[in-house]
């Protein structure tokens, strides 16, 4: 063999290694590459899972402080709007009795018993009376006696059947046998009822009263029913 072919077949070795070397690095690349992108999905997923176990949690503390602030809200002695859960009568506590099963000792507003629906759920013990607003004598338009009970309970709204109410306020006013009331005047709407409860601990005689005003023209608009959904006292 020349020298010029020792050349030539020098060469072509020295170029088919340097092929299989290419081939090789680009297969080391790929093979990396391949790694990373594993590595890469494994950590994405890993913080998607720790994104939405993070997510529950938030949701549960937060459910939990609304649950908390609702509570707080709905102690003895105050109202709170109303939710849509609850609205059955359930079972009473002890010594527990509905206003409905009860004789009033006032009635000067046409009272009546029996189940009413409010924002389109149902309370079956509900007693419901016209709002005339407090008598010339200063009587309450109802009143019951609730001596030797220390609470009451009630849903406060206007019916969903009521007529002529879609742009009514009534405001409910709950007082003891002076006429000292109980708590601020509670205000309800169609559709915006509000949960009520009293500490009766020193009242005989829990009186009720209840005025309208028209929201379109601010004037008094009495002899609208309310409602006092399954109203009981404990």
């Amino acid at each position: 063999m020349t020298a010029t072919q020792q050349n030539l077949t020098s060469r072509k070795k020295k170029r088919r290694g340097i092929a299989r070397w290419l081939t090789s690095f680009s297969g080391i690349l790929a093979s990396v590459s391949t790694i990373a992108a594993a590595g890469a999905s494994v950590v994405a997923a890993h913080q998607t899972s720790r994104v939405n176990q993070l997510t529950i949690v938030i949701r549960q503390q937060n459910h939990q402080l609304k649950q908390a602030r609702q509570h707080a809200s709905t102690g003895p002695g105050t109202s709170a709007p109303a939710g849509t859960s609850g609205a059955s009568g359930g079972a009473l506590p002890a010594g527990g009795v509905y206003l409905s099963a009860k004789q009033p000792t006032i009635d000067n507003a046409y009272l009546g018993t029996g189940p009413q629906t409010i924002s389109a759920q149902n309370y079956p013990d509900s007693i419901t009376f016209s709002c005339y607003g407090q008598q010339g004598n200063g009587q309450p338009d109802v009143a019951f006696d609730v001596a030797g009970h220390s609470a009451f309970r009630a849903l406060v709204g206007i019916p969903d059947n009521a007529t002529d109410a879609t742009s009514l306020d009534e405001t409910v006013v709950f007082a003891n046998q002076a006429g000292v009331q109980l708590i601020k005047p509670v205000i309800v709407s169609l559709g915006h009822p509000a949960v009520v409860h009293l500490d009766t601990s020193n009242v005989t005689q829990l009186e009720v009263t209840c005025t309208g005003v028209n929201t379109q023209n601010q004037q008094q608009e009495n002899s609208n029913v309310v409602t006092l959904g399954n109203a009981f006292v404990s």
